[in-house]
């Protein structure tokens, strides 16, 4: 059944005054009316009707069982499938806060690293789908990991139902403040003098900053090796013990170390420079050109988690959007508080699995992980 369709039933219900199943969900509703005829019908008809009702599809019965009580009815479990510290789970925890006190149910942040993201996305497509463990994510496990090798044991396309996309990550390049180049273009004609003297960092291979990088490099005509770590806090801890020269990162993952002075901001992935540091330049302004990238965050659950579950989690992400408090937490970390709905969702997701699959053959990344 469509959103759509499912909304426009609801109403329809809710708008009986007389009814007393005005709170249902559609099913809820037409299943407690059936119920409530049968029972008048005798002892007889009840036990056909509980045998009639064993053949109907488990997505039904769970779509009725989820609405007779008020959601959510005990804690909730949010895995984000990346370390502690990185994007995700800092606006994970901020939005498991929020809600939490709202419904009055505690929203659990449990990290679930490993395999760039992997580990904790098959972890909630193999969780009960009855709308108390969603995954909160960024892109990696979700839009790109099918074209590494191996593949993942899910299919995120399929196995997830999403909600809502929430918040973005403006993204920034930086250097050990060591390196002896205080522009990109200076450290890239390092870098091609002596290619084996300085390297990358990432949160992980097949990581969206991986591929971000390495289409940077293609773009400049650059090789340059790739060191991996377990997530962004890692990564930037690699960055500041000079093992690694280069880093692609979130804003708010280096903001302070750049304060400090430990590294150097040398070129935004925005299209636009950003207000944190007005004075870095953006990619375009640079010659490399504006590569169209959104690092985003967005909560998903199991595929056949109950539809008005799913449903009620994008009405109150999305309304997070608009709730001063978000939208003031989310900035001071460099955050961009946006949020797409589900349906606009599905379709940015499809656009960008073909956006990827094209950068990888050009910039001919490898696929075995």
């Amino acid at each position: 059944m469509k959103p759509t369709s499912t909304r426009n039933l609801t109403n329809k219900v809710s708008s009986n005054p007389n009814s007393m199943f005005t709170h249902l969900s559609p099913w809820s509703w037409v299943v407690s009316q059936t119920w409530a005829r049968v029972m008048s019908l005798g002892v007889g008809v009840v036990s056909l009707w509980v045998v009639l009702c064993s053949g109907l599809p488990s997505t039904v019965l769970a779509q009725g069982a989820s609405a007779q009580g008020k959601y959510p009815q005990k804690n909730i479990r949010m895995v984000v499938p990346f370390p502690a510290g990185g994007g995700p789970d800092t606006v994970g925890r901020l939005i498991a806060q929020l809600l939490s006190t709202k419904w009055g149910q505690t929203i659990t942040v449990e990290n679930v690293a490993g395999a760039s993201g992997q580990i904790g996305t098959q972890a909630v497509v193999r969780a009960a789908a009855d709308g108390y463990t969603l995954l909160f994510s960024p892109p990696t496990p979700i839009t790109i990991a099918e074209f590494f090798s191996p593949k993942p044991a899910y299919d995120a396309a399929t196995d997830l139902a999403p909600a809502a996309l929430i918040g973005r990550n403006p993204a920034i390049i930086v250097l050990n403040s060591q390196v002896k180049a205080n522009t990109l273009q200076e450290f890239f004609a390092l870098a091609k003098k002596d290619p084996d003297k300085y390297f990358y960092g990432t949160p992980g291979l097949g990581h969206a900053f991986h591929l971000t990088t390495e289409l940077i490099l293609a773009k400049v005509g650059l090789e340059m090796t790739n060191v991996p770590y377990q997530g962004s806090s890692p990564a930037v801890m690699g960055l500041l013990a000079g093992n690694t020269h280069m880093l692609v990162q979130s804003v708010e993952s280096v903001k302070e170390h750049i304060k400090s002075g430990r590294l150097k901001p040398v070129a935004t992935l925005e299209p636009q420079r950003l207000e944190a540091f007005p004075e870095v330049p953006t990619l375009a302004e640079i010659g490399i050109g504006n590569l169209g990238i959104m690092n985003w965050y967005g909560a998903f659950f199991p595929t056949k988690t109950p539809v008005d579950v799913v449903a009620l989690w994008e009405k109150e992400l999305l309304a997070l959007t608009r709730d001063p408090t978000f939208q003031t937490r989310m900035k001071a970390m460099s955050f961009d508080p946006v949020a797409y709905p589900a349906q606009e969702f599905v379709r940015m997701m499809a656009v960008e699995r073909t956006q990827w699959a094209g950068v990888i053959k050009s910039a001919k990344i490898s696929t075995q992980k």
